[in-house]
């Protein structure tokens, strides 16, 4: 198996390929905290979630054969709740 490591993913195969190595190294990295009992150990579970989900919608892209343009979930929203209109 090569790993593609530092390259650009040009086809949707590879961006699936390299999502799928993304997620794994997280979920290996968010268990070594947890049997560590790191701190940080919320931070990766988000980052594991993320990925998990980001591998989730290449997946349906790449069955579907939809191009995959990018996965940006919550990157593009300034912030997850609005501001309440009296502040």
């Amino acid at each position: 198996m090569s790993l593609r490591k530092n390259f650009d993913s040009f086809t949707a195969q590879h961006k699936l390929r390299d999502s799928q190595e993304e997620f794994t190294e997280a979920v290996y990295r968010f268990r070594a905290a947890e049997e560590a009992n790191t701190p940080n150990l919320i931070a990766l579970k988000r980052e594991m979630e993320f990925l998990g989900r980001k591998l989730e919608y290449y997946r349906q892209c790449d069955y579907t054969g939809q191009p995959i343009e990018g996965y940006a979930e919550w990157s593009v929203l300034p912030e997850r709740c609005p501001k309440p209109a009296w502040v």
